[in-house]
């Protein structure tokens, strides 16, 4: 049997020689270690289950602390034999494509948003839409552990396994010249947008929905392409829009959830205790998201308030009547959803 090469950064070849690796990790350690190894009729190593993770969005973003978290919580509980790995910034395949890389097993897991899906998955409808997804810590995290069960029912149908949701915060329409407070405000704007639904809720409302590239926006916007994009309040700082578009409304709606994914295949070769433990993170990870997006999307606004943006909240009332003047396109998503997507709209109704 040839004797393990280990690495070894002082050593003239780099690795260590046979003598050395037994003086280093000691004759009965070397003699269990090969004992498992034959018994198991295996590598030690090949416990390890490596999932590479495609995530669209860059390491320096809102959704990566509590994902960074749930991957280490994942390796820990699971003794490293499940590791996720993030790939950052479509290292793996692009946003709009990662929902059929991982049904097909091109890429192991992945990140998606309801924007990317809602062609392929017409049911999620409501959770890409304005004001879908239920807005505050508690009513998202209810609705999300109430959803559950239609949405791994759903991702099963594409070769998919749920893990779990974030959501994208508050929406806000971030305007060159005009806050936007009442329906009438909509009329004739230019608005950037992301996702077929919130493209027809927009039509409803007046406006002309534009789809561009995030990047893009800001040139948009000091260019006067657009008057005005819908972001979240985090995206909308980072990006630093407040400064060619100070007048920003918190339309106290969240939009746009997003979905942690795994090719079922790669999942069932988990063990039953793995895959138990990575659905119990999950769910801690959900809770711990919610929780943390709405304690910076509020420091975003104040940030931008403080660079010289106007920021006004919407009233219950000024919410009521968006909500009224957006129903027709909702009633829209109802006759294209099919049983899953009434599901999902019965659902997701309790909690608005």
């Amino acid at each position: 049997m040839t004797a393990p090469q280990v690495e070894c950064f002082n050593c003239p070849t780099g690795v260590l020689g046979t003598g050395q690796f037994i003086r280093a990790l000691g004759r009965r350690a070397i003699s269990a270690v090969l004992l498992s190894a034959s018994l198991l009729g295996t590598s030690v190593y090949a416990q390890t289950e490596r999932i590479d993770m495609a995530i669209f969005h860059p390491e320096r973003n809102f959704w990566t602390p509590t994902l960074k978290w749930w991957m280490e919580e994942v390796d820990k509980a699971t003794q490293g034999r499940v590791h996720f790995v993030a790939n950052y910034a479509g290292a793996l395949v692009s946003a709009n494509e990662t929902l059929k890389a991982v049904r097909d097993g091109a890429v192991p897991a992945g990140v998606t948003s309801a924007a990317f899906i809602t062609g392929t998955l017409p049911s999620l409808a409501y959770l890409e839409a304005i004001g879908g997804v239920p807005g505050g810590v508690a009513p998202f995290i209810e609705s999300m552990e109430a959803l559950r069960p239609v949405l791994q029912e759903e991702f099963h149908k594409q070769n998919v396994e749920y893990l779990w949701p974030q959501a994208s915060g508050q929406l806000v329409v971030v305007c060159r010249d005009r806050l936007i407070k009442n329906v009438a405000d909509w009329k004739g704007r230019k608005v950037r947008t992301a996702g077929r639904w919130q493209g027809e809720q927009l039509l409803v409302l007046g406006s002309s929905p534009v789809s561009i590239d995030p990047s893009e926006q800001y040139l948009a916007l000091q260019n006067r392409t657009i008057d005005c994009a819908l972001s979240v309040s985090v995206l909308a700082a980072t990006l630093k829009l407040h400064e060619v578009a100070p007048k920003i409304s918190v339309l106290r709606m969240p939009v746009n959830a997003t979905f942690y994914v795994i090719n079922r295949d790669i999942w069932n070769k988990l063990s039953a205790d793995d895959r138990a433990a990575v659905m119990r993170i999950s769910g801690e990870a959900t809770k711990r998201s919610a929780a943390y997006l709405n304690e910076i999307q509020a420091e975003a606004e104040n940030q931008m308030r403080t660079q010289k943006a106007e920021v006004y909240q919407l009233s219950d009332a000024e919410v009521a009547d968006l909500r009224a003047a957006i129903a027709p396109a909702f009633a829209k998503m109802d006759a294209q959803g099919g049983e899953a997507g009434k599901r999902i709209s019965t659902i997701v109704r309790r909690f608005w």
